[in-house]
């Protein structure tokens, strides 16, 4: 290798606990993402494949999959290819997160790629904490921080936790019961390999399985 090739770090995890499976809806994710004139890195691919992974009767293999990067290195892409299918399936999905800039963050970054990609948007707003996107299929995505009492009472397809490693037990109580009126439930925590973050169910579940995933 040259000293002006690029250089890219590993693209397999440090350590993962996937289930088997046969089947994947990955390759709809990966074809809707690269509309967007992007494409995936390997892992960031095969962290696709492995969250849509399904069964014979077409249900997700992990009801719930941990993903734990270090920062800047592409795990919010993940989830947005994730979501992206899940809004074209018509989905209801609730993206929630520790701070509000981060949440923001998600929305601005998850409307760019579905204009990019030509999904049309029937509805948006963006009150800090609390955006909102519907597209034409009828799926929509909310984006909010997270409380004690954050959920509570609403139903959704899809939940991804954003910034676990700062996820507590009150907030984890709240929020786990959001999706089990869905009749193919999924919900996705990525993070930080936990340092001094004040979370308590990240760190207590990336030291077993069944989700360890470190890049």
């Amino acid at each position: 290798m040259s000293d002006d090739a690029p250089r890219i770090g590993s693209q397999t995890p440090t350590r993962s606990v996937v289930l088997p499976y046969t089947k994947s809806r990955g390759a709809e994710a990966l074809e809707l993402y690269s509309a967007t004139g992007n494409e995936a890195y390997p892992w960031q691919a095969q962290q696709v494949y492995d969250i849509l992974a399904v069964n014979d009767a077409g249900l997700w293999v992990h009801t719930q999959y941990g993903l734990s990067v270090p920062r800047r290195n592409g795990k919010n892409e993940v989830v947005l290819m994730v979501e992206m299918l899940a809004l074209k399936d018509g989905r209801h999905i609730l993206h929630t997160a520790h701070r509000t800039h981060t949440t923001h963050k998600a929305y601005e970054r998850l409307y760019r790629a579905l204009t990019r990609a030509g999904i049309l948007i029937t509805r948006s707003y963006q009150a800090m904490g609390r955006e909102l996107i519907e597209v034409q299929t009828g799926g929509i995505i909310e984006f909010r921080t997270w409380t004690s009492k954050g959920g509570l009472g609403e139903g959704f397809d899809l939940m991804v936790i954003d910034e676990a490693q700062e996820y507590q037990t009150d907030q984890e109580s709240a929020l786990k019961y959001v999706v089990t009126d869905s009749d193919n439930p999924q919900t996705i925590f990525i993070g930080t390999p936990p340092t001094t973050s004040t979370g308590t169910v990240f760190p207590r579940r990336t030291s077993l399985p069944p989700w360890p995933l470190v890049l």
